[in-house]
């Protein structure tokens, strides 16, 4: 029953992203690989400084493990440059899924511009697939 729970949840999360994709905020990838549909994320202020991300991703079959690896904050600085405000932080992945999505919340400052790296990571038949990205830019409000 979790499973099925969590498998809808995630299958909303895409169908319901899909309208975000199309803003200029939210970035997502559709990929030529043999263990990836797709993968991306979703940056949304929340105000008070907070920024929601949300990583989604889905795989050609089901994966034994799919989801993010790890990810990067950053905020862009006042000479227009990119700089780390974390460490690389543990991601979160989903077992024998075909699709996989999650969300954190980045405590910033309102006014400044943040994005993510990170690394999504699909698990098949024993091997692993990687993807680096990184995603838009989202000024916390």
């Amino acid at each position: 029953m979790k499973r099925y729970i969590a498998f809808v949840l995630a299958l909303l999360t895409l169908i319901c992203s899909t309208a975000a994709f199309a803003t200029a905020d939210n970035d997502h990838d559709t990929r030529a690989s043999n263990y990836f549909n797709n993968y991306g994320t979703v940056l949304t202020a929340k105000g008070g400084g907070k920024i929601k991300v949300t990583f989604s991703c889905s795989s050609v079959g089901t994966a034994s493990e799919l989801g993010v690896a790890n990810f990067l904050v950053q905020r862009k600085n006042s000479s227009g440059s990119w700089e780390d405000v974390s460490d690389w932080q543990s991601g979160q992945t989903g077992t024998n899924v075909g699709s996989y999505s999650f969300s954190r919340t980045i405590y910033g400052t309102a006014g400044t511009t943040y994005r993510v790296k990170c690394t999504f990571m699909c698990t098949k038949n024993g091997s692993t697939e990687t993807k680096s990205y990184t995603s838009g830019s989202k000024k916390a409000t």
